[in-house]
């Protein structure tokens, strides 16, 4: 999964294994599109969470696919919280 995170992100192998950590305590919900990205590189889904999903954030926020999955993670374990930081503007 490093090598795979380090090509697709243009990435340093020490973020890479950051990432790749963060993404194995994925929840299960999110596992197949991780899988997917995996496998073949795809990265739409338009399934919401709490009004959020991947394709929003990549298309709104400008995130990576990555960044992407680990923000509904966080929104799905901890929405109060992960709401509130995404309702605050970016400073």
């Amino acid at each position: 999964m490093k090598a795979i995170i380090m090509e697709r992100l243009n990435c340093s192998e020490k973020r890479a294994a950051v990432i790749e950590h963060d993404l194995k305590e994925i929840t299960p919900a999110l596992q197949p599109l991780l899988d997917r990205w995996l496998r073949d590189g795809h990265c739409e889904d338009a399934t919401q969470y709490h009004g959020y999903s991947l394709n929003r954030l990549v298309s709104e926020m400008g995130m990576r696919f990555t960044g992407a999955l680990l923000t509904l993670d966080w929104i799905i374990k901890e929405p109060e919280e992960a709401l509130k930081a995404l309702s605050e503007p970016i400073r």
